[in-house]
């Protein structure tokens, strides 16, 4: 198993893209990963997805240790990143995360943590990087100071993101 020992964090709140988050948590999983699906709420809280799939946390925020705790992010889409660029440690966890070098990944809608979180000189962490994401953000990532990549994945270095899963 590739992952053995490496921890990776999900971000999740309501209402989440159901296949961003499902699938990369049970991929990482078969290659021997641990998941954190990580809310804002208390812990095992109920978040629904946009199709009604249910996931409960295992992880409040601000009970996760921060980007000490886990190897890499994944931050899935849907409408729920909107509510997570509001929770001011799911930013730091973001922006720590850069600052520490870790993999970033953002589906979708993801990659406006990518615009809302913040480098130490109050940067957004995306400026700079190649980057992608649904075309409905394209203007916020570019305005963010990210170089747009219009493919379905762009990879720069540690950071990944993607447009849907289409």
């Amino acid at each position: 198993m590739k992952l053995e020992g490496v921890t990776i964090a999900l971000l999740v709140d309501h209402p989440f893209e159901d296949l961003e988050l499902m699938y990369p948590k049970l991929r990482l999983e078969e290659e021997g990963a641990k998941t954190l699906l990580v809310g804002a709420h208390d812990t095992r809280t109920l978040y629904k997805g946009k199709h009604g799939y249910p996931a409960a946390s295992t992880t409040k925020i601000d009970e996760l240790g921060g980007a000490e705790a886990i190897d890499a992010l994944v931050i899935p889409g849907g409408f729920a990143p909107d509510y997570m660029r509001r929770n001011c440690a799911m930013l730091q966890l973001v922006a720590d995360c850069f600052a520490a070098d870790k993999p970033v990944a953002a589906i979708c809608h993801g990659p406006w943590m990518l615009c809302s979180a913040r480098d130490d000189k109050l940067r957004p962490v995306v400026e700079g990087r190649k980057a992608t994401a649904f075309v409905a953000i394209k203007d916020a990532v570019v305005n963010a100071g990210a170089q747009w990549g219009d493919a379905p994945v762009v990879v720069d270095g540690p950071l990944i993101t993607s447009r849907p899963p289409a």
